[in-house]
């Protein structure tokens, strides 16, 4: 049986400002969202497609205090176009940018990353399209 990987989940106090946030700045679909009775899950993917990956946003009704992210979660990914324009215009939406577009050397080739952080402060990785080579692909 193989398996395929459907969802990453984050839990969040805010489902408005995460919405605006991957929606109204990233342009992420809301696909749609499931209501647990004491929890909702909102979920967003880049198509409205079974075959897209999905981030699952679980907010817990009665949580008020922010979640401690530990020292295990690194970022989650997502590849642009046109880097320099999108860390641009994030900015004057008011999203906290962490590391500037910087170009950076693997194994002999050059790619580009840039780094914001959602309502929650989950780090995100913003990579320039077709400059990030993982064994024989590029992203």
């Amino acid at each position: 049986m193989a398996a395929t990987y459907i969802h990453t989940c984050y839990r969040v106090l805010g489902p408005e400002k995460s919405e605006d946030f991957y929606v109204g700045k990233l342009g992420i679909k809301k696909l749609g969202e499931m209501d647990l009775g004491s929890a909702t899950n909102y979920f967003y993917a880049m198509e409205a497609d079974v075959s897209s990956p999905m981030l699952e946003l679980t907010h817990n009704h009665d949580r008020t205090e922010p979640y401690d992210k530990g020292d295990g979660y690194a970022h989650v990914a997502f590849t642009e176009d046109d880097l320099e324009r999108t860390v641009a215009s994030l900015e004057e939406l008011d999203v906290t940018v962490t590391l500037q577009p910087k170009t950076l050397t693997a194994d002999g080739h050059d790619y580009k990353i840039a780094f914001i952080e959602d309502p929650d402060g989950y780090k995100i990785e913003l990579v320039q399209r077709q400059t990030m080579k993982v064994g024989d692909l590029i992203q």
